[in-house]
């Protein structure tokens, strides 16, 4: 079977929050997502791209320009007459609904709203995300890339955590992944690398934040586990060099089970 064409959605959201995690949920499910923060910059996205969006998830509430605004002016365009917009508000408003439908939006959701949701909206109007075709390394990648990027743009730190079981097997990793993933923030992600092994993406964090999250997860997973950290931009630059620093440190804490987390070294 070969590899899913990817799909990208332009996600037009003025709260930093609720455009952060809205965008991690698709792109988990294999969706190339970016964002605008206001009208504006939604308009210069949509005209700056060779190719247009599959789908515009847009806001009506936003500073400057609102979204009915952004959406009268997105339908004038000829490549964006047959693109999807879903219109996204924090209430229901009969009128604001109907005037958005007049202009084109061919569905409409209400905040607050889970993620499940979200992509199941999204799902029914573009079809599924890649997600399906990548392995979980593969996975592993793709979030860090998407995650590094972010970091990079805002000058933030990133830390990936792996954490390995010693007596792990039979179901027991995915239960500690449902587990260690009710302990985290919305915007981390838990991905069971192996039957042994969960790798956690660990946005705004940086070391001390990774060893925050190592003795929570030390006091909610059963059985004896090792850690390794590797924080960006400290450790590598890019996925892969995360990875490697990690693992190291990893190797280090498996073979010493006493030893700290942290690998001592530098990142090649």
């Amino acid at each position: 079977m070969g590899a899913q064409v990817e799909k990208s959605i332009l996600l037009v959201e003025d709260s930093t929050l609720a455009r952060f995690s809205s965008k991690r949920a698709l792109e988990d499910m294999g969706y190339v997502v970016e964002e605008a923060s206001s009208g504006q910059e939604a308009l210069m996205r949509i005209r700056g791209k060779r190719d247009p969006y599959d789908l515009v998830i847009l806001d009506i509430h936003l500073p400057g320009m609102d979204g009915l605004a952004v959406l009268e002016n997105l339908k004038l365009l000829p490549d964006y007459r047959y693109v999807p917009v879903m219109v996204v508000t924090v209430d229901s408003n009969l009128a604001v609904v109907k005037r958005a439908i007049e202009l084109g939006a061919v569905d409409f959701l209400c905040k607050p709203y889970s993620f499940e949701v979200l992509v199941r909206r999204v799902e029914r109007l573009i079809g599924p995300g890649a997600r399906g075709e990548l392995t979980p390394a593969g996975l592993l990648q793709k979030v860090l890339r998407n995650e590094i990027n972010r970091a990079n743009r805002g000058n933030l730190n990133l830390a990936l955590v792996l954490a390995r079981s010693r007596d792990a097997g039979r179901g027991k990793i995915s239960e500690a992944g449902r587990q260690a993933r009710r302990c985290l923030r919305e915007i981390d992600t838990v991905i069971e690398l192996s039957k042994s092994t969960l790798a956690l993406v660990l946005p705004l964090t940086g070391e001390k934040g990774a060893e925050v999250v190592i003795k929570k997860l030390e006091k909610i997973l059963p059985g004896s586990w090792s850690y390794g950290i590797a924080v960006y931009p400290d450790n590598g630059n890019d996925g892969e060099e995360l990875f490697a620093y990690a693992e190291a440190s990893l190797k280090e804490s498996w073979e010493k089970p006493g030893a700290p987390a942290r690998h001592e070294g530098s990142a090649t």
